[in-house]
């Protein structure tokens, strides 16, 4: 049994802080969700920057979907993982000396949203991997990516570059 989750790119409008993450990674898409099996999204909210749960309301013009059909139990697991997440404040640190100076330095216990999202797609990869079962090989082909993945160093557009090129 599987369970269809996405990860949403964001494409719209935006502010002046999107426009100009746009600028710096030369993209589309300024900010990222991973849309559960729930219907709820999870990653860092975009002005509040704090790691949340919410219900939001995804027009296809302002937005890029990628879905990703996993095994039932590891979504269960990823979503029960990410309400541990749920609270935690933004990882400037890992902005900073991650995505514009790209030393691989940040917070372990902070988020971005491309860092969570890539952190939430490294972890059901590597559930898959350890448990060994022959049904989870064409999932893991095409997670595969992610065995080599450093989340911190991914922005919404690389995890779009990725997604779209594993599938």
């Amino acid at each position: 049994m599987t369970k269809t989750v996405s990860i949403i790119f964001y494409k719209g409008r935006g502010t002046l802080a999107e426009k100009l993450i746009r600028l710096w990674t030369k993209s589309p898409y300024s900010h990222c969700e991973f849309r559960r099996s729930d219907g709820l999204c999870h990653s860092n909210d975009r002005r509040r920057l704090i790691s949340r749960l919410e219900r939001l309301e995804i027009d296809p013009k302002d937005w890029e979907v990628c879905e990703l059909e996993l095994p039932s139990e590891i979504v269960d697991r990823v979503e029960r993982r990410q309400l541990c997440k749920n609270g935690t404040r933004y990882d400037w640190m890992g902005i900073i000396f991650s995505q514009v100076f790209r030393l691989g330095l940040h917070d372990k216990k902070r988020w971005f949203c491309s860092k969570s999202n890539a952190d939430d797609l490294i972890y059901a990869y590597r559930l898959m991997k350890r448990s060994n079962k022959g049904c989870y090989e064409p999932y893991l082909k095409r997670l595969s990516i992610f065995q080599v993945v450093r989340p911190q160093e991914c922005s919404p557009h690389r995890l779009y570059e990725i997604l779209t090129h594993a599938s």
